[in-house]
């Protein structure tokens, strides 16, 4: 096993990763949807944004593991870190740096990795993006090139240098979180050859509860808890606009997608948002199939405009 070497600015790097405050503190759902779509676009039991500190390499997202960290010295991210480049490993014993690491031959059993290094804005690299698997994969340019996106929201994230992203009332995506998470997705359906779906939910009702701020967050933390449940990790489900969500479906058709909207519209009908309201709530449903190769606003449009459809009085 060979331990990976330190950086030449190594005490620039480990400062400035200090000084982003970020080194245990909890998981966000801004970095975790990025690792649970790297997870879903390269078919991988385990994704991680791993981050090298100074005798550790600490995952502040992490698809896959229970553990929170390992040694810097059997890592293969302080490898990572010391080149621009991607580090690919496709066959881990036939790689004598890693071939008799215990992280090869004891649990996770890695057997391929493919890290993208994320670099501060200082020229600092401070951990990966990474994929791992337990058997043997090639990974080509492509393969890189769909990483290393992933991999520059990370980086942007974690410098907080994109617009807010999460819904602060939900959780969920905000539209400005969902316009960039679901090219990416789109990418990853093209790739892998999968359906999509585009469906725009609107919540009719919902905003003759604005007077009652209490009463109207309520409603969307209970309809967005619904929606989680309801809708795959690696789905893109955002609050886009006051009364209405939009959620990318990938690997599914319209009619796939209808099965699992009936079903929570049958959920939403038993929640009892207020029974004595003028305005009940009522979810009404536009649900399109889609090719990957489509623009993500050109979908958005064409399922609002069904939703128009299926709701007369909007």
């Amino acid at each position: 096993m060979l331990t990976p070497d330190l950086p030449a600015n190594e005490n620039t790097r480990i400062k400035t990763l200090q000084n982003l405050n970020v080194l245990d503190t909890p998981p966000e759902q801004r970095l975790d949807r990025v690792t649970q779509i790297a997870a879903k676009m390269f078919n991988v039991p385990i994704a991680l944004v791993s981050l090298v500190d100074k005798e550790r390499q600490w995952f502040k997202s992490c698809v896959g593991l229970t553990a929170s960290e390992t040694a810097r010295d059997i890592s293969f991210c302080g490898h990572a870190i010391l080149s621009e480049q991607a580090l690919v490993v496709t066959d881990t014993l036939a790689d004598e740096r890693f071939a008799d690491n215990p992280l090869v031959r004891g649990e996770p059993n890695i057997r391929f990795y493919a890290g993208i290094p994320l670099e501060h804005e200082n020229g600092c690299r401070l951990g990966t993006l990474c994929i791992i698997d337990s058997k043997p994969r090639s990974f080509n340019t492509d393969d890189i090139t769909l990483l290393k996106e992933l991999a520059v929201l990370v980086e942007l994230e974690l410098v907080n240098k994109l617009p807010n992203t999460t819904d602060p009332v939900t959780g969920l995506s905000n539209k400005a979180g969902f316009k960039l998470l679901a090219p990416i997705s789109l990418k990853v359906c093209q790739k892998l050859n999968l359906k999509v779906s585009v469906v725009y939910l609107f919540m009719k009702g919902l905003l003759s509860y604005r007077h009652d701020r209490q009463k109207y967050i309520t409603i969307l933390n209970t309809t967005a808890e619904l929606y989680k449940t309801t809708f795959r990790a690696t789905d893109i489900i955002a609050h886009y606009d006051e009364n209405g969500f939009v959620a990318l479906v990938s690997n599914a058709d319209k009619h796939n997608t209808q099965e699992l909207l009936d079903c929570l519209i049958t959920q939403m009908n038993d929640v009892d948002f207020d029974v004595h309201h003028d305005s009940p709530i009522e979810l009404i449903t536009g649900v399109i199939d889609s090719s990957p190769f489509c623009d993500i606003d050109e979908l958005i449009f064409n399922a609002f405009i069904k939703l128009h459809e299926q709701g007369e009085g909007l």
